[in-house]
């Protein structure tokens, strides 16, 4: 599985702008023989607060997209902005009205769309996106794909139930400067305590008064980096072995151990919670 992250300096809600640089990485994928680009959190507008003038825009973002995948002949992994559907508000009329989204598209085709499960309140985002309520997993040739979106990383519990069927997963981020060691960290520890590939991308550049300064990487399953690290705008490639992923289960079988049921009970007991 040959990955290459589109490490994008997003121009600040310039879509157009935003389409045709993207499209210089499908350009470049092509030459290198991905299989999936994967792009930045809110890959066309950057980590922007203005859903009301954002939201709407959001089919002709996933049409763009899927376009560039028929096109390329590239699955793509992206981010967007996306009103909560009306039958979710109509049940729950005190959510938010916009969830931050991410899509897997290949061949012209959504085969994933996941809601961000955790908006990041420090960041004000809490207040304008809704959080999603649902793990999302697909299939790629018997490989089992998850993803997650930037904050997501700090919170491993949706990690371990999306590596129950997931083999790589996908966390597209704009995390800021000031904090990218940490994301480094987790995006490895991730990987170790899952036994996946993880698949981390950043933005470069600057995006309504913050910085950013990339990052991106894949980690393997045991911790390992397997890209260098940059801070430039650029496309960044590397192939993984699934077989890895197999062969390490079978020899360090870490989540045989895992003890799923004592966990919530001992949550539930923390919290005061009936057992039943």
């Amino acid at each position: 599985m040959k990955i290459g992250l589109a490490q994008m300096n997003i121009s600040w809600e310039d879509i157009e702008k935003n389409m045709d640089k993207a499209e210089t990485f499908f350009v470049k994928g092509r030459e290198k023989g991905l299989d999936f680009l994967v792009f930045p959190e809110m890959t066309l507008t950057g980590f922007s607060m203005n859903a009301d003038r954002l939201g709407p825009c959001w089919q002709s973002q996933v049409n763009f997209f899927k376009d560039m995948t028929r096109k390329y002949g590239i699955g793509a992994v992206f981010g967007y902005i996306m009103p909560v559907p009306d039958q979710l508000l109509e049940l729950h009329p005190d959510w938010n009205r916009y969830h931050n989204r991410l899509a897997v598209a290949i061949d012209g085709e959504l085969r994933l769309s996941y809601a961000k499960i955790h908006p990041f309140s420090y960041g004000r985002e809490a207040g304008i996106y809704q959080g999603g309520e649902s793990i999302e997993t697909m299939d790629w040739q018997g490989i089992g794909l998850g993803a997650f979106i930037c904050y997501d990383l700090r919170f491993p519990e949706i990690f371990q139930i999306s590596s129950l069927k997931s083999q790589v997963i996908f966390v597209i981020s704009n995390w800021p400067q000031e904090r990218v060691d940490q994301m480094d960290r987790l995006l490895a520890a991730r990987a170790i305590e899952n036994q996946i590939y993880i698949v981390g991308v950043n933005r470069v550049g600057e995006g309504d008064g913050l910085l950013y300064k990339g990052h991106s990487a894949i980690y393997g399953p045991e911790g390992d980096r397997l890209t260098g690290i940059s801070e430039q705008e650029a496309l960044i490639v590397a192939d993984l072995d699934l077989a890895r992923i197999d062969r390490l289960r079978a020899g360090f079988p870490l989540k045989a151990d895992r003890r799923e049921d004592l966990y919530i009970r001992l949550w539930k007991k923390r919290k005061g919670l009936p057992e039943k």
